[in-house]
């Protein structure tokens, strides 16, 4: 019996408090939209976002890249969905585009790169299948005369106790790094096959 009393004496203290915050929800103020609002609300379309998403992302699109002919088949798509909307146009001239100056690096055919050892022949590697290098100096040709020092995935994470820079001295060096990070399957690990 005390049983049943105490567990009684829980549901109706619960139930309380259940109806004691209704009360106070119905009495808050709800959010009310301007009439154009619900409207606009209502004519969004699942299956037209979906077509637009999957024009986008299609291939033809060759990843978009800034400056390169995919992102420019996306930016007036877009400027012709922002026309039909009725959208005023805000870039140059009257339209719905704007110039940005931008600065590209790109590896001409006869780019080369090579490690040249303290002893021995110097090794050329193949661009994009032996390395991968990026220069950021914007010149036609840098030479970088450093010790290689190889550093793994080149990845810090104390929180799965990995830290490949543990007792290296990079400074001054060129770092040498394998690509992604640690690969797992167990979803604890860098949780698993996801790149993080």
């Amino acid at each position: 019996m005390r049983k049943s009393l105490v567990v009684l004496s829980v549901v109706v203290m619960i139930y309380g408090v259940w109806a004691q915050s209704a009360r106070r929800a119905a009495a808050a103020p709800s959010v009310h939209f301007a009439p154009a609002a619900v409207a606009a609300f209502q004519k969004i379309d699942a299956e037209r976002i979906r077509a637009h998403v999957i024009f986008l992302s299609h291939d033809l699109l060759e990843g978009r890249g800034t400056g390169q002919r995919g992102g420019d088949i996306a930016a007036q798509y877009i400027a012709t969905q922002f026309a039909l909307y009725g959208l005023k146009p805000a870039g140059d001239n009257g339209t719905y585009m704007q110039k940005v100056p931008m600065v590209g690096v790109t590896r001409t055919a006869d780019t080369t790169f090579s490690i040249v050892p303290a002893s021995g022949s110097p090794r050329e590697l193949k661009p994009l299948t032996e390395y991968v290098a990026s220069d950021e100096t914007q010149q036609p040709e840098s030479t970088v005369n450093a010790d290689i020092v190889f550093v793994g995935y080149g990845v810090e994470a104390p929180e799965y106790k990995w830290d490949d820079y543990k007792g290296v001295d990079v400074k001054g060096k060129v770092l040498l790094m394998l690509v992604n990070e640690p690969t797992s399957a167990a979803p604890i690990f860098f949780e698993g096959k996801a790149l993080t």
